[in-house]
């Protein structure tokens, strides 16, 4: 059976001097998966995007070997790896399990409370990502995005919870999260940053786990 050779847009070589090459492939892959540049269904052969990157085969392979045990990818035997397509059921069971881990784990830092340096970091970070919302940015929009929203995470402490919030964010946007582009809803869904974080640092655990729940409704088809 012949190999799946489809191009990924959008990607550019490693240097193979690098130390940590897999964990390289795999942000790249990772970021590929994000903004659309690797498609819902579609076949990627390891070997051809290592060629494509300018590394050898074994820690792009790896990489996607990384990241189809995280349900991004799936192993296509003889083939190389198709990209997970999220059904509409598929993206309301990440979508529950966000409301019952994220959601929670946002109000528990607002019964804690937030340092004003932290508060100042995350503010930084709101601007941020305000500022990368335009559809031709989408990459270093979803980064900032990102690092918002598991930075909140992070106060906890708990590093298994921010790693399950973060690969069940990174389930829920491989189904397609560029759509936020298509729709015009990109600087909407950025700009509720801002109402979540003044939640967030006046303690008012309701409102911030009201406010996180309706903004996680841009991850529903």
């Amino acid at each position: 059976m012949t190999e799946q050779r489809n191009p990924v847009v959008g990607i550019s070589g490693l240097a193979e001097s690098r130390p940590t090459l897999k964990d390289e492939a795999v942000s790249i892959v990772r970021r590929a998966l994000m903004s659309g540049d690797m498609q819902p269904g579609k076949i990627y052969s390891a070997n051809a995007l290592a060629s494509q990157l300018g590394v050898s085969n074994s820690p792009v392979r790896e990489a996607m070997m990384a990241l189809s045990e995280k349900g991004l990818l799936e192993v296509v035997r003889n083939r190389g790896f198709r990209v997970v397509e999220m059904s509409p059921d598929d993206q309301r069971e990440v979508y529950d399990l966000r409301l019952l881990i994220e959601v929670t784990a946002v109000g528990r830092v607002a019964d804690r409370g937030v340092s004003t340096e932290d508060g100042q970091r995350l503010a930084a970070m709101v601007d941020a990502t305000l500022a990368a919302a335009r559809p031709d940015n989408m990459i270093d929009y979803l980064e900032r995005d990102q690092e918002f929203h598991l930075s909140m995470v992070q106060l906890l402490g708990n590093t298994r919870m921010t790693k399950i919030i973060e690969n069940l964010r990174d389930q829920s946007r491989v189904s397609g999260s560029y759509h936020l582009a298509e729709r015009g809803l990109l600087v909407a869904s950025a700009a509720e940053h801002g109402p979540i974080l003044a939640a967030l640092l006046s303690g008012d655990r309701n409102l911030v786990e009201s406010l996180m729940t309706e903004h996680l409704s841009y991850s529903l088809p």
